[in-house]
């Protein structure tokens, strides 16, 4: 008979503090136990299945498997979540977990499951589930969660973002697709990306970023803004002059520049594009 698991299980987006330390308790009691490890993940956020909404996301599925990957878990299963997933009962879903294998589980002390959140840390101590808890993290009264690094990255607050996320810097990632070409008539030719998820951008600003092609990084800035009512995101990429439409590539958040600014002419855009050049390329110099 193989050894019984352990297991977590959640949406994971952004595998952010949070999540980590859900992750590295799992991985400890695990070995302390003899339990082999499993996460349990949703192909989509419950939220946007339950409520039709609230469909943004930190990672791609892509990046989010890559991610989870790398800390050597026995076992990844993905749920494709649906409506008749989310009527599951507590007790179905426990009974779920223990047809599995699924010995012990670790949770959050506040967690909410089944149903319209019937279950919580008292219906899984009642069950035959081996439980252990991984506290929250909070910090300044604010629960380390997707939902509030979305709020940072709305409100522009990206080091912050990026502080709690952990990983690596918040990234997105699109293809290279046509634009007004407005930029390369005052030489800042910017690539245009057209997003590979839905993801939960910063707010509308100017960034300095890196942007990924073929496998290398380029210093690059990177303003967000709002075309005929839907965002938009352009980078300039230092130091590089090669031909980027169709290409896949990926942009990572670095700090804020400028909030966007409206301008009566192309000489003032111009202007003001040297001096976010300018202010870019000095954060490159003192960070190295």
């Amino acid at each position: 008979m193989s050894k019984p698991i352990i297991a977590c299980w959640g949406f994971f987006d952004g595998i952010h503090q949070g999540h980590q330390a859900l992750f590295k308790q799992l991985l400890i009691n695990a070995k302390i136990d003899n339990y082999q490890t499993c996460i349990i993940s949703f192909d989509m956020k419950p939220q946007s299945v339950i409520n039709d909404n609230d469909n943004k996301v930190l990672l791609s599925d892509e990046d989010k498997i890559k991610t989870i990957t790398k800390y050597n878990f026995d076992y990844y299963w993905e749920i494709k979540f649906s409506k008749r997933i989310a009527i599951l009962s507590a007790t179905q879903f426990i009974s779920w977990l223990l047809a599995n294998n699924i010995k012990a589980v670790v949770v959050s002390p506040n967690i909410r499951f089944g149903y319209q959140g019937q279950g919580n840390i008292k219906t899984l101590q009642q069950s035959p589930l081996q439980v252990y808890l991984c506290d929250d993290i909070i910090v300044n009264n604010n629960k380390i969660s997707s939902t509030y690094i979305k709020q940072l990255l709305q409100n522009k607050e990206i080091s912050k973002a990026n502080f709690y996320l952990q990983q690596e810097p918040y990234t997105i990632c699109g293809k290279v697709v046509a634009g007004i070409k407005e930029g390369r008539t005052i030489n800042f030719p910017t690539a245009n990306l057209s997003l590979s998820t839905n993801y939960a951008l910063p707010g509308l600003a100017t960034y300095i970023t890196l942007t990924e092609v073929d496998n290398k990084w380029y210093q690059s800035m990177t303003v967000i803004m709002l075309r005929h009512n839907k965002p938009l995101v352009e980078s300039y990429l230092l130091n590089f002059n090669q031909d980027l439409y169709g290409k896949v590539i990926r942009v990572r958040f670095l700090t804020f520049l400028r909030d966007n600014l409206k301008f009566s002419n192309l000489d003032d855009l111009k202007k003001q594009l040297h001096k976010d050049l300018a202010d870019t390329i000095n954060y490159f110099t003192n960070i190295n």
